[in-house]
């Protein structure tokens, strides 16, 4: 009868393991310099990545931070002029009697 049939549970493998951060580390550190390391391929891609990301990071030019200053400080001004006109002079009741037509 399949109506009354119950599939069994799935088993759960947990294997339990030990971190330890030093250890980690250190095969890092193995890894960088290329000497036989335990990491396995994922977590040597991993390391490899994280390392690119901050070197791309510290590499940054004077023109590229200087670029940013001026973007943000462009953006702090437009976003204090908004709120200028919107809050500091009577233009939005003017806005708003305008369409509402009184």
């Amino acid at each position: 009868m399949a109506f009354f049939y119950r599939h069994k549970p799935k088993k759960f493998n947990y294997k339990p393991r030990y971190y330890d951060p030093e250890m980690q580390e250190w095969e890092e550190k193995k890894a960088a310099a290329g000497l036989d390391s335990k990491l396995n391929h994922e977590e040597q891609l991993r390391l490899k990545m994280r390392k690119s990301w901050s070197v791309a990071k510290e590499e940054e030019s004077k023109e590229e931070q200087r670029a940013k200053l001026i973007r943000r400080i462009t953006l702090g001004l437009f976003i204090v002029l908004v709120f200028y006109l919107v809050f500091g002079t009577p233009l939005m009741e003017n806005i708003i009697r305008g369409i509402s037509g009184k």
